[in-house]
């Protein structure tokens, strides 16, 4: 139950939560496709504008194969799990209940939000190591964890939960978007158990964030295009 205070209309908060998403979706649109690998060839996006369409096995163009759907799972898994390392290990317990987006929250809510987000933060570490050893199941290469440049958004408290819930909506979408390209059927259900808990995560952060955990009946499915303009702004070449 939230404790609301009859001083504050949320005002602020809206404020904070628009000017986050506009610095973050800024910051995107600004940077080119050819920071963004996600286990494989910068050029499979371009050649995929120009090539479109289902391939003849069944493949979108995106993805050459199943090693590299989920080289690109893996490296957005290693982006949110570093995101959330290294934002809590700066922010602290403390620092992040300075958060402006809380300050309507009840202590239940307060006392667990760090715990909470630690276990989210595990839960994308567990997912990337994984997801590395079914791609050396398959006789793939894992690649290793990129570098990643949070700025700002790892360091205030606000840009962390408003990142945080774009990064986890980004996940969610992008499984979406990849998992019809999937050949080997054995791979469709851990990549949805998967799926489920990166949404569990969104609508947690979501709500945190001050809006609805779940504003939609139905999902968006992100082309890797969309997802390599949300998450290239995070990683280093």
């Amino acid at each position: 139950m939230r404790e609301t205070d009859p001083t504050n209309d949320g005002t602020n908060r809206k404020k904070t939560n628009s000017t986050s998403r506009r610095r973050f979706m800024a910051a995107s649109a600004l940077v080119g496709a050819g920071a963004f690998g996600l286990g494989g060839p910068v050029g499979a996006v371009a050649a995929d504008e120009h090539g479109g369409g289902m391939d003849d096995s069944g493949m979108s163009g995106e993805f050459e194969d199943d090693i590299a759907i989920l080289n690109y799972a893996r490296t957005l898994e290693f982006l949110e799990a570093e995101f959330y390392r290294r934002g809590l290990d700066t922010l602290g317990c403390s620092g992040l209940l300075d958060a402006s987006l809380l300050a309507d929250f009840g202590q239940p809510i307060r006392t667990r939000v760090f715990d909470d987000l630690t276990v989210i933060r595990d839960h994308e570490f567990a997912h990337a190591e994984v997801l590395g050893k079914t791609i050396e199941d398959l006789g793939g290469d894992p690649i290793e964890q990129p570098e990643f440049d949070f700025g700002t958004a790892v360091e205030d408290p606000d840009e962390f939960l408003v990142t945080a819930a774009i990064l986890e909506d980004t996940g969610v979408g992008a499984y979406a978007g990849a998992a019809p390209s999937i050949q080997n059927a054995e791979l469709v259900p851990p990549a949805l158990s998967i799926h489920s808990v990166e949404a569990r995560h969104a609508s947690f952060l979501r709500v945190l964030g001050g809006e609805v955990g779940f504003p939609a009946a139905f999902d968006e499915a992100l082309s890797r295009e969309e997802v390599l303009e949300r998450a290239a702004p995070f990683i280093v070449e």
